[in-house]
């Protein structure tokens, strides 16, 4: 059924809500066997410099260590991390994983993909994550890449092993080892759009300070990309096309500098070049690209304001559903569907209650022991 939909916003609007510039909240890691730790033990260091021309990016193709791109991981790693350090969510608000947030963002200017999100109501916060098609087992956008490993997507994991420090024993030289896509270090960041405030947790690629010195925050978190090297006006519209994506994960995560390294067809390192996430929109626009910060925001918080308004009080707590539970029991979860329709809008449904089964997630999304745990806080 559905409960609600939203058109796209007109190019021409007046000033946006405010996006709140991010605030770190806690920060994890993904050890190379994909486990979790707490803390910075992932964390990489931007090598002085950046990745060194004339590198290949196809070196170490047939080394690489990939994660297992069959689990389900889901929001599981937020919640472990705000479990472990005890970081309550600030009431009234979303969390998310900064690709969703992304995905919402810049819908206004995606004229060919569309998308389908879930989201669910807990402990006084909306949840939100990324839904996909099923194909024996997995969805199937996992289920074409795991099948197909794009040399394309593993340039850029090689551009970061060039463009941070401490460099390998063995290996061209800049190589800082093989690369294993399980290794992730992830930033959660607490921010708001208007009056909406949202939990957003997301991966960060290095930051800028000497080898082993401690987390030196936000203002050093760089994030690195690879591009074709622009050499034609196609080329150049296709990149500026680009860069909103880029300016979009940066901004929201609080990440100011975007390291953009490009590429020759052949996977040799032509040039490199840092971005002022602030400025990117104004260089896009130099550049006669045709997108524009003011509708994407205004879009999210559209998005995000409808979202709290129709899920937030079908949470448990809210409706009393969760009181009178024993040990081990949790309530039903209320799950809606997020769906965007290039050039359209999205439209929100509601999918109805879902019963909990022992060994499952949480209305197939939270991990049920993270949920017990957000219920026993109540609406604090």
């Amino acid at each position: 059924m559905q409960v609600a939909s939203l058109p796209l916003p007109p190019t021409q609007l007046p000033p946006p809500p405010a996006y709140r510039q991010p605030v770190l909240v806690t920060t994890y890691s993904h050890l190379p066997d994909r486990r979790l730790e707490a803390g910075d033990a992932s964390m990489a260091y931007l090598r002085p410099g950046g990745a060194l021309p004339g590198s290949d990016l196809e070196y170490g193709f047939e080394d690489r260590i990939e994660r297992d791109e069959a689990l389900e991981e889901h929001l599981d790693g937020m919640c472990w991390a705000l479990r472990s350090h005890d970081h309550p969510e600030r009431k009234g608000g979303v969390v998310s994983w900064r690709g969703m947030m992304t995905r919402i963002m810049t819908a206004p200017f995606e004229d060919r993909e569309g998308w389908e999100m879930r989201a669910l109501a807990l402990g006084g916060s909306v949840y939100l994550e990324q839904w996909e098609e099923r194909e024996g087992g997995q969805s199937s956008y996992k289920a074409k890449n795991e099948a197909q490993w794009a040399l394309q997507g593993y340039m850029g994991y090689a551009y970061e092993a060039y463009a941070t420090v401490p460099e390998a024993e063995d290996g061209p030289e800049g190589w800082s080892g093989t690369v294993n896509t399980n290794v992730q270090w992830c930033n959660v960041v607490r921010s708001a759009i208007g009056d909406v405030p949202i939990l957003i947790g997301g991966e960060v690629d290095c930051v800028r300070a000497p080898v082993g010195a401690p987390n030196p925050g936000l203002d050093a978190t760089v994030e690195l990309k690879t591009n074709k090297v622009v050499d034609s006006e196609r080329a150049d519209r296709i990149f500026l096309k680009k860069l909103l994506k880029h300016w979009a994960q940066s901004f929201l995560l609080g990440v100011p500098t975007v390291d953009v390294g490009f590429r020759t067809d052949a996977g040799i390192l032509e040039s490199r070049h840092e971005f002022d996430t602030a400025t990117i929109p104004d260089l896009a626009a130099r550049g006669g690209a045709y997108w524009k910060p003011a509708p994407c925001l205004h879009f999210l918080y559209a998005v995000l304001s409808m979202l709290v308004r129709q899920v937030l009080p079908t949470d448990p707590v809210v409706t009393g559903a969760a009181d009178g539970l024993e040990g081990g029991e949790l309530p039903p979860a209320h799950l809606f569907s997020l769906r965007f329709t290039p050039r359209h809008g999205v439209e929100l449904v509601s999918l109805g209650e879902v019963e909990f089964e022992p060994g499952q997630r949480w209305g197939g999304i939270l991990p049920a022991d993270y949920v017990a745990w957000r219920l026993a806080r109540g609406y604090e």
